[in-house]
């Protein structure tokens, strides 16, 4: 049993229920840090009710306190950043109530105070407490964000691209001094740390911390026998822009050709929160099925014939492709959805960048569904074999020791 140090994690969104990225990884790091026997406290800003009522089961379910901070206005958040020469993602999560109490977890509240996003690095360096600060902080930028907005301001035309450019600036600024003044800070994949040292800072090695896999939740479907369905599946929250442009990207370029090839191919577009433009890719087909949210999503995994992953704007590992892998389903990633994962190679998976052999694969996945199982098995092999969360976490669990 682990020291029994004391840890307050500051998180963007309640994590829980874990049903998408950032929630799903903070979730499973806080789950291990109670495993281990740390006193973990969770101050969380809310947007709403309702997550605030997450929170009450996040307490619940791990017995761990979780102090809610309700946020502005999206409208006030954002005038407020501008006001203080902020990125907007500073100001979309600030809240006066979680700096007075950062104010006081600096100076000795808590042994270690982990941030789970590089925006929150604002509450640490504008509190009066950090130069007179008592614990030790940790930080988990996860991806590097600051790179992200660059990737969107070089896709984006006046005025999104001005906004996407002042914010990859000031991201990176934060991301900077949390590397050079942190204890420890981590992020999900080696291209990041690659990526990290050449675009932000080299002063400090960042840790690898990458994502694990509740293989409970995610398994293979029982029955894999031969089928003439062209059934391709993609899931993402559908208002985040790089699963937006991912679904757009496919259906405009690949989807026509795949459907000459197989006029009775169906694509389903599973997750919450579908933009008016996703919406309209159902409307426009009825081929294609977009389901906003849904309760389990893993009877769509195990009724897909292949998974798709056709990302040109990404940073870090996409937790989806695990998911698949973990279900033993054929992928057609490009190499951007492949980024960060260990066994992403030609054995495990479809990875192609162009349009032409992104359909070519998507036809082979249907026509050699012998090489889509082989490949499934490799993938799902390889997964099983490190990709626990008690395994992806281990940086995490040495960095606390030496506390």
């Amino acid at each position: 049993m682990a020291k029994k140090l004391t840890i307050g994690v500051v998180s963007q969104r309640v994590p829980y229920p874990p049903n998408k990225g950032e929630k799903l990884r903070t979730f499973h790091q806080i789950e291990r840090l109670v495993n281990l026997g740390y006193k973990v406290t969770v101050l969380s800003l809310c947007e709403n009710e309702s997550e605030v009522e997450n929170g009450k089961a996040l307490s619940n379910k791990l017995g761990i306190e979780v102090v809610p901070f309700r946020t502005r206005n999206k409208v006030l958040q954002y005038s407020w950043a501008l006001l203080n020469q902020q990125p907007l993602s500073v100001g979309a999560f600030f809240s006066s109530a979680l700096q007075k109490c950062i104010d006081e977890a600096l100076l000795g509240k808590f042994d270690v105070l982990f941030l789970s996003a590089s925006s929150l690095g604002y509450y640490v360096f504008n509190s009066p407490s950090y130069l007179q600060r008592q614990c030790r902080l940790f930080m988990d930028m996860m991806d590097v964000d600051s790179d992200k907005w660059r990737q969107y301001y070089e896709s984006s035309r006046w005025p999104m691209n001005w906004v996407y450019k002042r914010e990859s600036e000031g991201i990176r600024q934060l991301e900077k001094r949390a590397c050079e003044d942190f204890e420890a800070a981590f992020l999900i994949a080696n291209e990041e740390v690659k990526l990290f040292s050449s675009t932000v800072s080299s002063a400090k090695t960042v840790k690898v911390l990458g994502n694990g896999l509740d293989f409970s939740a995610f398994y293979p479907a029982a029955n894999t026998s031969q089928s003439d369905s062209a059934h391709f599946l993609f899931t993402g929250v559908m208002d985040y822009k790089p699963n937006v442009d991912a679904v757009i990207w496919f259906v405009t370029h690949c989807w026509p050709a795949i459907k000459m090839q197989f006029p009775d191919a169906k694509f389903t577009i599973a997750g919450m929160n579908p933009t008016q433009e996703v919406k309209a890719l159902g409307t426009n087909d009825p081929n294609i099925d977009v389901t906003g949210f849904v309760d389990d999503i893993l009877p769509y995994f195990h009724n897909a014939t292949a998974f798709v992953a056709p990302f040109r704007l990404a940073r870090g590992v996409q937790n989806k492709v695990l998911q698949a892998a973990a279900c033993a389903l054929p992928i057609v990633t490009t190499s951007m959805g492949a980024e960060g994962i260990a066994f992403a190679d030609q054995n495990a998976m479809w990875i192609v960048d162009d349009a032409e052999s992104f359909v070519g694969a998507c036809i082979e996945t249907v026509e050699s569904q012998d090489i889509g199982r082989e490949k499934g098995r490799t993938a799902l092999n390889a997964l099983l074999a490190s990709y626990s969360w008690e395994n992806q976490l281990k940086p995490l669990e040495e960095a606390l020791s030496n506390s």
